[in-house]
């Protein structure tokens, strides 16, 4: 079993935290020195903003010079996802576009994540449903993350992930995922443990239990990915953990 331990973009790291207060004496970008420190993150501006590709070369050529074999996941786009969901042409327009960001970062996942008020309804599942079986994938793993009523349909999000090869999704601290095989994703968002989402450090406990967990999960490979206000902080603790 292999661990890949990042962060839900790369601008919450202190530099501080891990050494570096000149870093700008040694690297060109803050990328530069998460890349040094990680081996993998992912791109969440996507969900807010599509960059330039032009920018996102800049970002593959940045790591290159300092992590050849970093890794760039991409958050798909949301106006897939909350805007148009799923439903018309702009779901397809967009993300064909995540597509190409994917493909000049090397990247090899492309995330969905969907609104708790994208619920489990037959209109809704038939859109996603509609959406997997006419759009180009170019080989990139779909990874899909369904909130809110959803966790209470597990052997419907199993199914829908069997049948179109999705990745599900989970925070641990929540719920597991449902599917199995070589490949899985977790994202961690604070709460759970936490009372507020994002606003929590994860304690020593905390990792702890989250290590004895994946160490039972059937995966080759688990992609950990942190995503509250001190993520950097908390991966670095959480790889150290599992090395350890």
């Amino acid at each position: 079993m292999e661990i890949r331990v990042g962060c839900c973009g790369w601008s919450a790291l202190r530099p501080q935290d891990f050494g570096e207060e000149d870093w700008q004496k040694k690297y060109k970008h803050r990328l530069q020195l998460y890349a040094a420190h990680f081996p993998l993150v992912e791109v969440n501006s996507t969900f807010y903003k599509l960059p330039r590709l032009s920018t996102v070369s800049q970002w593959r050529t940045l790591v290159d010079e300092v992590n050849p074999s970093f890794e760039f996941t991409v958050k798909v786009h949301q106006d897939v996802t909350h805007t148009d969901r799923f439903r018309g042409e702009l779901s397809h327009q967009v993300f064909s576009k995540c597509v190409e960001i994917a493909r000049t970062l090397r990247a090899k996942i492309l995330l969905l994540q969907c609104p708790a008020s994208f619920g489990p309804t037959p209109e809704n599942e038939e859109a996603l449903r509609r959406f997997l079986e006419q759009t180009e994938r170019d080989e990139l793993v779909l990874v899909w993350e369904p909130r809110g009523e959803w966790e209470r349909e597990p052997d419907r999000v199993r199914r829908i992930c069997q049948e179109y090869g999705l990745i599900h999704c989970t925070d641990p601290f929540k719920w597991l995922p449902v599917t199995e095989g070589p490949l899985a994703y977790l994202r961690l968002h604070g709460s759970p443990p936490g009372a507020k989402m994002y606003r929590y450090t994860y304690t020593d406990v905390d990792l702890g239990w989250l290590k004895e967990t994946l160490s039972k999960l059937k995966a080759d490979v688990i992609y950990v990915l942190f995503n509250n206000d001190t993520m950097a902080r908390d991966a670095q603790r959480f790889r150290s953990l599992w090395e350890a």
